[in-house]
């Protein structure tokens, strides 16, 4: 797990499955870091999995960071997709439209 004060990580590999649990407050100074871990997650596996229950703050600088991961696994055949999200992240999400872009599973597993 990582130190930061704002926020947290840890990934969980599992064959070609990655999941990336998030925790803590992540905004546009994290927006970066969080790009970065998303995207070697996504160029490492089929299926990856944010998992979002222990975050309490997102912006849309966050909000991008996820779309664009998900987009770049869509274009290798792979998926990216949103689980667990907290009420904070829940919210903010439905509320900008993209929370069903971001937690269907579209068929895969």
């Amino acid at each position: 797990m990582n130190s930061d004060p704002t926020w947290q990580h840890q990934i969980h590999a599992e064959g070609d499955r990655r999941t990336v649990v998030l925790s803590g407050e992540i905004d546009m100074n994290d927006a970066p870091r969080l790009q970065d871990l998303l995207h070697a997650a996504v160029d490492n596996a089929d299926v990856v999995e944010v998992d979002a229950a222990a975050v309490t703050f997102i912006d849309s600088s966050v909000i991008s960071a996820l779309i664009t991961a998900r987009n770049t696994a869509a274009t290798t055949g792979g998926h990216l997709s949103l689980v667990n999200a907290s009420p904070q992240v829940h919210r903010v999400l439905d509320v900008t439209g993209v929370l069903k872009a971001l937690t269907v599973k579209s068929g895969r597993p």
